[in-house]
């Protein structure tokens, strides 16, 4: 298994490399989403093994990363260096970086605090503003703070599951109910808290492809701001989609957006 120290405060973050001689690729996943949820989604399958090189991120906090209890871990400059650390170790100088929802929101982290190691950023279902008060976040603050009281991650699965009307796949099921409810809470309440990502986005030069579902009620007005304010940014909605729809999704429109970007720069 492989691993990188975050230079900041020493936490390990887990990564998986599938290397090759393409353009670097890092994928960032969801809140709950490990290496081996990336590594089901169907953009990770869509990206050709002769073009690019895909790494796979454990945000900390989850799957196989540390897990520290103490939200001001989670602090975004700290997250990004995260990434960085694994682009660090593998001799890579600058790289792609997709994120869907909470992976979304790290990438827009990395376009603030590490344009340089930037080829292009590809966003799924955020924005990088301060987190909307929706009914969506006020789901997920109780089942944290239910599991963190000792409910494990079951209040937050069994949320979101309900809010969705999804049933998730049974390894994938089993695998979110692993997490580490207090290490997901002081993540969960450092995002609440950080407010923009950045004082300035119109000084970034940092191509950008957000896309996101027209009933995304948390993100989508944030999106839709963030695409005029970021100079080389592109917008892609998706008409019949709500977040989760959005960000897990197999449109052909919306790989063939993600193709279209990376391959460009």
């Amino acid at each position: 298994m492989a691993y990188a120290a975050n230079v900041r405060d020493g936490t390990r973050v887990y990564f998986e490399d599938e290397g090759g001689d393409g353009a670097p690729v890092v994928l960032c996943g969801g809140l709950l989403d490990s290496v081996d949820d990336l590594r089901e989604s169907e953009i990770a399958r869509r990206l050709p093994s002769e073009e690019f090189r895909v790494v796979y991120l454990d945000h900390r906090g989850l799957g196989r990363s540390d897990k520290p209890h103490d939200a001001a871990a989670y602090a975004m400059p700290r997250r990004v260096a995260d990434a960085i650390a694994v682009l660090d170790q593998l001799g890579i100088g600058r790289a792609h970086f997709v994120g869907r929802s909470w992976g979304g929101r790290l990438c827009f982290g990395v376009g603030e605090h590490a344009p340089e190691r930037v080829r292009a950023l590809v966003i799924g279902g955020n924005q990088p503003y301060g987190w909307p008060d929706t009914s969506l976040a006020r789901v997920v603050t109780d089942a944290l703070a239910a599991g963190a009281d000792g409910g494990g991650m079951e209040p937050l699965v069994r949320g979101f599951q309900e809010f969705w009307g999804v049933e998730f796949p049974d390894a994938q099921r089993a695998r979110w109910l692993a997490n580490d409810p207090v290490a997901l809470q002081a993540a969960w309440s450092a995002a609440r808290e950080e407010g923009a990502i950045s004082a300035d986005l119109g000084r970034w030069q940092v191509p950008c492809l957000i896309f996101i579902g027209a009933g995304d009620a948390d993100f989508l007005e944030g999106a839709r701001r963030a695409v005029r304010e970021i100079p080389r940014a592109e917008l892609l909605v998706l008409e019949e989609a709500d977040h989760y729809a959005a960000h897990m999704s197999q449109d052909e429109v919306v790989l063939d957006a993600v193709l279209r970007t990376l391959r460009r720069y």
